[in-house]
């Protein structure tokens, strides 16, 4: 029996030793099972949903209401379109990211699997980045891209306007960097801690200070991502946006999401298991 095993070599860097191994296990987890198609549906369901509900139900409610002058200073049914999905649906899309990724570090931790894994020949910045890109990539796919897409397609039909794909894709860039900053930043607080409950809160109140209070923390609104899902709108719309506004937040995001996966390769290096 054992005559019938072919064993390949895996050529790695020694410093990412079993990092391919590492992806494909994450990656299971993701897409041979049902979750993926599961996620798929919903995150469908839902952003679409919002967008539905800005461009046919909402407008339908004034008609009937006899308010004409709503719709026409929410800027149409596109820009209302644009504020469903890239205004709330953004935020949606964060909290789904914490939700879905909580368990990245923390389950394996609890259960030894994580101490398992460890004591074979991998190197331990190669577990979490595997994590990081596994789940990245879901996301991208399953929470953003087909959603996305599916929009874009809803729109168009809904509002009988053009809405340039250019623009639009540069849009959905800025919504995954800010999803990126939730992803690695629940990515860290897993190396840092051994309970859900940091894990889950201290992102979810960091997203939601930064939506109610947007308004009186001005002042750090350009070191942090709280404006990425408007200024997403303002860009998917076609609409000039000044560099000094656009730049300051989006290069801040990229440092922090640089920040927390290098904090989260430090702590996991130095933890005993």
């Amino acid at each position: 029996m054992s005559a019938n095993i072919e064993l390949k070599r895996v050529r790695e860097w020694a410093w990412m030793r079993g990092f391919a191994n590492l992806y494909q296990k994450d990656s299971r987890a993701w897409w041979s099972t049902r979750r993926w198609w599961i996620n798929g549906l919903l995150w469908l369901g839902v952003l679409v949903g919002l967008v539905a509900v800005m461009v046919i139900v909402l407008p339908a409610g004034f008609e009937r209401a006899g308010d004409t002058t709503t719709l026409a200073a929410a800027g149409g049914l596109m820009a209302m379109g644009l504020k469903g999905f890239f205004g709330m649906g953004t935020m949606a899309i964060a909290i789904g990211v914490i939700i879905l990724c909580q368990d990245l570090i923390i389950e394996e931790k609890q259960t030894g699997l994580a101490e398992w894994l460890l004591a074979k020949p991998v190197q331990r910045r190669a577990y979490v980045l595997a994590k990081l890109c596994s789940s990245l990539v879901a996301v991208l796919l399953l929470v953003i891209a087909l959603p996305a897409a599916a929009v874009y397609g809803v729109l168009a039909l809904s509002t009988g306007e053009s809405l340039p794909l250019p623009p639009y894709l540069v849009g959905i860039g800025i919504v995954i960097l800010h999803s990126l900053f939730y992803l690695t930043l629940t990515l860290m607080l897993g190396a840092f801690f051994s309970s859900r409950s940091p894990v889950l809160g201290i992102p979810l109140a960091i997203l939601l200070i930064g939506f109610l209070f947007a308004g009186q923390l001005q002042p750090l609104l350009p070191f942090s991502p709280w404006l990425l899902p408007a200024l997403a709108e303002l860009i998917a719309g076609n609409q000039a946006v000044p560099f000094a506004l656009l730049w300051p937040p989006l290069l801040a995001t990229v440092l922090w999401c640089v920040v927390f996966t290098c904090a989260a390769l430090i702590k996991f290096e130095r933890t005993e298991f």
